[in-house]
């Protein structure tokens, strides 16, 4: 199993991507980091965790 790693996962066009590859590649393991800096970030929390992204703060 590949893993993907995205930095600024939780922000708009990380989390984007995120979505964009676990639906192209749903065996592949997707990472994504973040600190949560920009506002709004934490939003995208509960979808990335539904989507099965892992997200590390």
């Amino acid at each position: 199993m590949q893993r993907i790693l995205i930095t600024g996962g939780a922000g708009f066009v990380g989390s984007n991507l995120a979505f964009l590859l676990k639906d192209k590649y749903p065996e592949q393991q997707i990472i994504a980091l973040d600190n949560l800096k920009r506002r709004g970030s934490e939003l995208n929390i509960p979808f990335l965790k539904a989507a099965g992204v892992n997200l590390y703060i």
